[in-house]
């Protein structure tokens, strides 16, 4: 199942561009949104009625977050989706994500209008940010196949390269696969807390005003982020565990999990440091960013693990194509 040839280092520079670029995208989203700009332009596409926005910081602010969606996300995105179809239209594993990310671009283009013609109703805000998140991933999930080769199932990393009698070497894949879930599933939490105007409604850590289960119907909705980041991140914590513990592990596989357990708990401390210190926007938007940072690392770990790495070991390549 390898790829029928390895892609040109013009094509991985184009995945690596839409990777970075939609990550930026996402962060400076979530700008827009902890400075109230989402209504900077009330209009859609233009801005106030013209193609450049007043000089106000709230129509700049929103402006240049339509403006790197659309002059560099899109561009790239199309691109590389187009210089897949045309250097690898056999190989699926480059061919459906580089597809499924136009697609997705398309949606989150689409919804990105009907939030600001909908005056930002919080459902479609959190939506906006899941699709974004997905985006994300899949053009990820793209870069490390043209890297490392195709995903397999029941194949992974660590038996390609021979070290697959390390202890939880057979776990730590699925295990990697569900924390990326979690991660997921965590931002999806977050999101919900700011659509539903729950942020504010605790204003200690790590308790909500002293209760684990606060009554208030907001504080309910603050504190279940909290205690989903706890037992969630517990898990996340103990699947880059995995992929730390073994000596013997890939070098890139142990640096990723060990950045990924260091960007989460950054993103803990920002969580915290926004109550304590009044939910500053710079603090809220680190902490949304570090969010980004983090689905991104275990993403592309829980890829990784699962990578066939055709182009470094070719014998093994030309067997695994015969599964």
């Amino acid at each position: 199942m390898a790829l029928t040839s390895q892609p040109k280092p013009w094509f991985k520079g184009l995945c690596w561009l839409s990777v970075l670029t939609v990550g930026a995208l996402v962060v400076l989203g979530g700008v827009v949104r902890v400075t109230g700009s989402g209504l900077g332009c009330p209009d859609w596409p233009l801005c106030h009625g013209g193609i450049f926005p007043p000089l106000e910081l709230q129509p700049v602010i929103e402006y240049s977050h339509r403006l790197v969606a659309s002059a560099l996300v899109g561009p790239l995105v199309l691109a590389t989706c187009i210089a897949a179809w045309m250097t690898h239209r056999r190989d699926r594993w480059i061919v459906v994500p580089a597809t499924v990310a136009v697609v997705l671009l398309i949606g989150q283009a689409l919804l990105g209008g009907v939030t600001v013609l909908t005056e930002l109703p919080g459902g479609i805000v959190a939506a906006h940010l899941a699709l974004a998140q997905a985006l994300l991933g899949t053009l990820i999930l793209l870069l490390v196949v043209s890297h490392r080769g195709p995903f397999i199932w029941g194949r992974t990393t660590d038996e390609i390269d021979e070290t697959g009698g390390i202890e939880g070497a057979g776990k730590f894949p699925k295990s990697m696969l569900a924390a990326a879930v979690a991660v997921y599933a965590l931002i999806l939490t977050g999101s919900f807390v700011t659509a539903a105007g729950a942020t504010a409604a605790c204003t200690t850590w790590p308790l909500c005003q002293g209760n684990v289960f606060p009554q208030s119907t907001l504080q309910a909705i603050h504190m279940g982020h909290r205690l989903a980041t706890l037992g969630f991140g517990l898990f996340v914590l103990y699947s880059l565990h995995l992929g730390i513990r073994g000596k013997d592990r890939p070098k890139g596989v142990r640096f990723l999990a060990m950045a990924a357990s260091t960007i989460f708990a950054l993103q803990v401390a920002a969580g915290a440091a926004t109550v304590w210190l009044d939910f500053a926007i710079w603090l809220r938007a680190l902490h949304l960013s570090l969010a980004t940072a983090l689905w991104g690392f275990v993403a592309g770990l829980a890829v990784l693990v699962h990578a066939t790495s055709p182009f470094q070991y070719p014998e093994r390549s030309r067997d695994l194509s015969h599964d």
